[in-house]
């Protein structure tokens, strides 16, 4: 992440209504323990099986938020966008006693205010897909994948 990334994520917050109490801001390598803690709450493997892999991927990736109240991290995004036509959601994971609050959909919010002209993309489980179609997302079928690692 770069400076203007940083500069483009205060512009685009500041015009952002956040739940009360919530703030959001561009993750830091010291949440990554926060994240795995988050991941494997929800049974997620990669960020404590392959921390490294995880790590990198964290790095590579923008935009990269995190949500917090009280200090304490309470929910992430993980996505990746061309600016322009995709911005592709990898992770998004709220920490369940935050869920229904707005914390997803205000992480959300922030990815498409970065890039308003990009569509946002999203695989989902069963268990997650009611939050998306609540926020307006359609399904479009199913995913594929095929792991190497």
């Amino acid at each position: 992440m770069t400076s203007h990334h940083i500069s483009e994520l205060e512009h685009t917050l500041a015009q952002l209504n956040l739940p009360e109490g919530i703030a959001i801001r561009a993750w830091q390598e010291q949440d990554f323990a926060a994240i795995q803690r988050l991941s494997e709450a929800e049974g997620w493997p990669t960020p404590n099986r392959r921390p490294e892999d995880a790590l990198a991927g964290w790095r590579n990736s923008w935009p990269t938020l995190v949500a917090e109240a009280d200090g304490e991290v309470i929910g992430f995004v993980r996505a990746w966008s061309d600016k322009h036509i995709t911005t592709y959601i990898f992770e998004l994971l709220i920490a369940e006693q935050w869920r229904g609050r707005g914390v997803g959909s205000s992480l959300l919010d922030a990815c498409h205010a970065l890039y308003p002209r990009a569509r946002l993309e999203v695989s989902s489980t069963e268990h997650s897909a009611s939050f998306y179609r609540r926020y307006g997302f359609r399904d479009l079928g199913l995913t594929y994948r095929k792991s190497y690692a």
